[in-house]
């Protein structure tokens, strides 16, 4: 164990960026974030907080994917996959999940400063309903225990609870979900917009045609609002026990290339079905990434 003060000194000297300049990933460091949060927000006052990356974070971030790693798009990946040029030897892709609308306005202008591409995998129904997503308003309502059962519940008791739950969110509030015009303004702008399910299930949970339901109607929703093909996806939850052998065939059946999971590690063309991911928590400094970046992930 390496303490934060040590590795603050080392990332200061210049040392992680010359151990990576020999380094080659053993495949793409797909980086998993959910949301970014103003820096001026307070602390205490959202649930899932872990989840909701400072934007000075998230500067920090790309500072080290720009000057030490090689950003690619999704699109830069398929070519890659599908025979077209090879990736750089430390590809990273930047990833959201759920569909924040803090994506859009928090997040994107720092990206596009330092010419990071980036996915977003988006729920359907919070941006149709303006509605929190499930988990954060049981949370609220309930308490993130709460929250964290439903997971486990079987579907009916789960959807039943989620319904319950549902009410409006303010478009001020940090966990407000983006809106149709700024799906459509990050499409326009070359941002992959990929699929996450319409409500968020855990979708082990949900039978086939459920799961079909909730994948295919999302897809129709996102492809009709950015007018592009959706043919990425993320597995809410996206642990091994919350997708199943049918979601897979269900996303192959309706034209899905690859899908996501939460697992750790180096993603690669081996399994287009479940490439890992790396999942970016609030709290993570830039030496904390590079220490990781040249040492931790890739043991």
């Amino acid at each position: 164990m390496i303490k934060p003060a040590v590795k603050r000194v080392l990332y200061a000297a210049g040392h992680y960026a010359r151990r990576l300049s020999d380094v080659a990933f053993p495949g793409v460091a797909v980086l998993c974030y959910h949301a970014v949060r103003p820096d001026d927000w307070p602390s205490g006052r959202m649930v899932f907080e872990g989840l909701h990356v400072r934007a000075s974070e998230l500067d920090a971030h790309c500072r080290i994917l720009a000057s030490m790693c090689h950003p690619i798009s999704f699109a830069q990946w398929r070519a890659a996959l599908d025979g077209g040029p090879p990736l750089p030897d430390r590809a990273v892709l930047v990833t959201f999940d759920d569909g924040y609308r803090t994506v859009a306005t928090v997040a994107q202008p720092i990206l596009e400063r330092y010419g990071i591409p980036f996915t977003v995998f988006v729920c359907s129904t919070p941006v149709e309903e303006r509605t929190y997503f499930w988990y954060d308003a049981v949370a609220l309502r309930d308490g993130e225990q709460e929250a964290q059962r439903l997971k486990h519940a079987r579907f009916e008791e789960w959807s039943a609870a989620a319904l319950g739950a549902s009410r409006a969110v303010p478009e001020s509030d940090p966990h407000a979900p983006l809106n149709v015009g700024e799906i459509r303004e990050l499409a326009r702008r070359g941002v992959e917009i990929g699929g996450h399910t319409t409500s968020h299930p855990i979708l082990a949970r949900a039978d086939r045609a459920q799961q079909r339901r909730e994948i295919q109607c999302n897809q129709m929703a996102l492809e009709a609002w950015t007018a592009r093909p959706v043919t990425t996806f993320a597995y809410p939850n996206g642990e091994p026990s919350d997708y199943s052998h049918d979601t897979m065939s269900i996303l192959k059946e309706l034209g899905y290339t690859a899908a996501f999971t939460t697992q750790s590690g180096f993603a690669s063309g081996d399994c287009r079905f479940e490439c890992p991911r790396f999942l970016m928590l609030a709290g993570v400094s830039d030496a904390e990434l590079a220490h990781r970046f040249a040492y931790s992930w890739r043991r």
